[in-house]
C-alpha cells in the first residue's frame, strides 16, 4: 500500500486509536511524569531577607564597621606621628567590606567552601587594591580640598569650607571614596574567576562608595556638636559607606542578570540564584554553581544550564533521580519563562529578564 500523501490528512481507525501500544504508551508517559508538589507562597519578609540589596547591603555596612573599630582605637587628631592610621584608613575598610561582601553569598547559600574562598580573596584584594587606591584618591581629593577653600578663602569652625567650597569639597571626598571603595567589590569575581561579577562588583562598589561618601561630611556636620573628637561620625559615615557598597553591588547585579531560579520548595525557598555562567551546575557538591543541600536525591552534578546564545537550555546529567520540567522528565529541553524545574524535592522557577 503506498504512503499517504503529506498533503492529505492524517487519518486514525478507531483499531489506531485503542490499540495496546497506544495505551502501553500512555501509560509509561504517566508513571515517568511526576506530580508537581504544592508550593506555598513565600510571605515577603522572607523574600526581602534573601534579596542581594538586603543581605549584601548588611553585610557592606557591618564590614565597614568593623574595620572602623579596628582602626578607631589608633586615631589621635591631637597628637601627630599618626599619619600612617589614615593611610590604612582606605585599604583597611576596602579589605573588611571586601571580606564580608565575598562572603555573604556562601553564607546565605550554607556553603562554608565558597564563603572562606571568596572572604578570604576579597579581604586580600581589598587591603592591596586599597594600598594601591589611596595614592589616587588622596591626591584628587587634597586637590578639591584646596579648591574648596580656594574658593570660599576660609573654613568654618568644624574645619570644612563654607557656602560653595563645602559642595566641592563633599564632591571630592565622595569621588575619593569612589576610587578607593572599587577594590572591596573586586574579590567575588576573582576567586570564581568569572568576569561578569567582577563588573558588577567594580561597578556597584565605584558607584557605591560615591554615594556614601556623598554623606560623610554631612553627617559629620549633624553629630559634630555632639561629638567633638569625631569618633562617632567617622563610625556612622564609614559605616553607610560600606552599607552603600553593598547595596549598590545588589542593585547593579539584579539589574544586569539576564536569566536567573527562585526557589519555591527547599531549604531555601525564596532565594534567588543567578545564571551568571555557561554551563551553570546545579548540583549538591558545595563547587556546584547553584548548591542545593539537604536534598538526598539531588546528586553532586545534578543537571547543567546552557546559555545558547539568550535561550537557556537544561540538561539532566544522567541522574537517578531525573530531572523534570513542569513535571515531565527531560534529558535536554529548552526553558521559558515560568518553567518550573523539580530536582528530587527541590522546586526552582526559571525566569528571563526580557518576560518582565
Amino acid at each position: 500500500m503506498p504512503p499517504p500523501s503529506p498533503h492529505e490528512p492524517l487519518r486514525l481507525s478507531e483499531h489506531d486509536l485503542f490499540a495496546p501500544s497506544v495505551d502501553a504508551f500512555l501509560d509509561e508517559q504517566a508513571m515517568a511524569s511526576r506530580a508537581m508538589p504544592e508550593v506555598e507562597p513565600q510571605p515577603w519578609i522572607l523574600r526581602f531577607f534573601y534579596s542581594s540589596y538586603f543581605y549584601l547591603s548588611l553585610a557592606g555596612g557591618l564590614g565597614a564597621m568593623v574595620a572602623w573599630m579596628m582602626i578607631e582605637p589608633f586615631i589621635n587628631e591631637s597628637q601627630r606621628g599618626t599619619m600612617w592610621i589614615g593611610l590604612l584608613l582606605f585599604p583597611t575598610v576596602a579589605a573588611f567590606t571586601g571580606l564580608f561582601l565575598g562572603a555573604a553569598e556562601g553564607v546565605m547559600c550554607r556553603n562554608l567552601e565558597r564563603a572562606l574562598i571568596c572572604g578570604s580573596v576579597s579581604l586580600a584584594t581589598g587591603f592591596l587594591g586599597g594600598l594601591v587606591a589611596i595614592f589616587p584618591a588622596g591626591i584628587f581629593f587634597v586637590i578639591m580640598q584646596r579648591i574648596a577653600v580656594g574658593v570660599t578663602g576660609q573654613e568654618d569652625p568644624e574645619g570644612l569650607p563654607q557656602g560653595l567650597g563645602l559642595a566641592i569639597f563633599i564632591m571630592g571626598r565622595a569621588a575619593a571614596w569612589a576610587v578607593a571603595a572599587l577594590p572591596a567589590g573586586l574579590g567575588q569575581g576573582l576567586a570564581l574567576r568569572e568576569p561578569k561579577i567582577v563588573i558588577n562588583g567594580i561597578l556597584g562598589a565605584v558607584l557605591g562608595g560615591l554615594c556614601g561618601g556623598l554623606l560623610f561630611d554631612p553627617i559629620y556636620l549633624v553629630f559634630s556638636r555632639d561629638d567633638p573628637d569625631g569618633w562617632l561620625s567617622r563610625g556612622v559615615g564609614l559605616t553607610i559607606i560600606g552599607l552603600s557598597v553593598g547595596l549598590l553591588v545588589g542593585i547593579v547585579e539584579q539589574w544586569t542578570k539576564s536569566a536567573w531560579l527562585l526557589m519555591k520548595a527547599g531549604p531555601l525557598a525564596g532565594k534567588q540564584f543567578v545564571v551568571f555562567r555557561n554551563p551553570t551546575v546545579l548540583g549538591s557538591s558545595p563547587k556546584a554553581d547553584i548548591y542545593l543541600f539537604k536534598d538526598e536525591a539531588i546528586e553532586p552534578r545534578h543537571a547543567l544550564i546552557h546559555d545558547r546564545g539568550g535561550r537557556y537550555e537544561i540538561e539532566d546529567l544522567k541522574s537517578a533521580d531525573g530531572t523534570y520540567v513542569n513535571g515531565i522528565p527531560v534529558h535536554r529541553q529548552i526553558l521559558h519563562a515560568g518553567d518550573q524545574i523539580v530536582l528530587g524535592k527541590t522546586v526552582l522557577v526559571f525566569e528571563l529578564k526580557e518576560s518582565r
